[in-house]
């Protein structure tokens, strides 16, 4: 049974040790890694403005004489907006979904590496375990980055966005149960690394181990409170652990 942390309930040393505890227990059953793209494998908009690009997603929807809601007009969730424009018909949300992947391929260019994501795939190939991107960003932007960087062989399975059902994103397991599938696994054989509650929340879901991956130290608590079950805050934590735990379970001897 993984142990799980709880934040605000005990003192730093027994919360980090609860941290270690659980993480060590979900590597050593864990048979593959499902990574969220943006953050754990990249900073996709590192060095091009993501505001702008609610802006344009909402220019193909006046363009197109859709009316919007205040909460619309003012959010900079890119999601809300393009669910609401399937909600004002499909051929608006395709719109809207292509100009979103056309950003997200754009800031491809200058987006900058997670940092010791390199050791991480080492530790993984080294363990036997192979490694999947389960993205809500486009997947042409997923794809285009990791051939950018080598990166496509190391890392096999990708399902993300193809269009603009916001049905099938994350905080929904179907990302998640689909790159199992496509790693001839289970998904509760598969451990989540994601930065967002909704990684963790769709990992829940699907039955998956769900680390969460907290860059900022303001984001362990709402790792925490969305059900992650460890918490690291660096990639090199989860490749220590991963190369500590040695082989993973198809690959140890009986």
């Amino acid at each position: 049974m993984i142990n799980k942390v709880l934040a605000g309930k005990t003192g730093p040393m027994n919360a980090q040790c609860a941290t270690n505890s659980a993480l060590t227990d979900i590597v050593r059953h864990a048979r593959h890694l499902l990574l969220d793209f943006d953050g754990p494998v990249c900073s996709l908009f590192a060095r091009a403005p993501a505001a702008p690009v609610a802006g344009r997603l909402r220019a193909v929807l006046s363009a197109r004489g859709v009316r919007m809601s205040p909460a619309i007009e003012e959010t900079s969730d890119w999601f809300a907006i393009m669910s609401f424009a399937v909600s004002a018909g499909l051929e608006a949300g395709s719109q809207v979904e292509a100009e979103l992947a056309r950003s997200e391929c754009d800031a491809v260019a200058t987006a900058e590496p997670a940092e010791h994501l390199t050791d991480l795939l080492a530790a993984c190939d080294h363990s036997g375990r192979l490694v999947a991107v389960v993205s809500n960003n486009s997947v042409r932007a997923v794809r285009q980055y990791l051939t950018r960087h080598n990166l496509d062989q190391r890392i096999p399975v990708v399902v993300a966005r193809t269009g603009p059902d916001t049905g099938k994103l994350k905080p929904s397991p179907h990302f998640i149960e689909a790159a199992a599938a496509g790693l001839a696994a289970a998904p509760a054989d598969c451990a989540v690394v994601g930065d967002s509650p909704a990684d963790i929340r769709a990992a829940r879901a699907a039955g998956s181990p769900a680390i969460g991956y907290a860059a900022a130290p303001s984001d362990r608590a709402r790792l925490a409170a969305a059900g992650a079950d460890a918490i690291v805050s660096s990639l090199s934590d989860l490749a220590l652990a991963l190369r500590a735990t040695g082989p993973g379970p198809e690959t140890r001897p009986a």
